[in-house]
């Protein structure tokens, strides 16, 4: 009996670190997922920036406005995650 209430005292000690615990995995487990999510958007950008490049070669100016607006949202991109 006097077993069991040690470490039922035990338990109730660690119930604070348990939380903060949790609340660290539940924060750092967001990030995690952001930045995959920022991940693939960036690689999605760089490869529809080189399909784009590649369809210059016919010198459009509309081409070069899309290159840049795509060019744009990857340095707010990159911008963002370092902060």
């Amino acid at each position: 009996m006097n077993n069991t209430v040690d470490i039922w005292q035990w338990l109730v000690q660690q119930a604070p670190v348990v939380v903060v615990m949790g609340v660290a995995i539940y924060y750092l487990a967001k990030k995690l997922t952001k930045a995959e999510d920022d991940k693939d958007t960036l690689a999605k950008d760089v490869i529809r920036l080189t399909a784009i490049w590649e369809e210059r070669l016919n010198d459009s100016k509309e081409a070069d406005k899309e290159i840049l607006n795509v060019l744009l949202q990857i340095k707010e991109i990159v911008q963002k995650n370092n902060r």
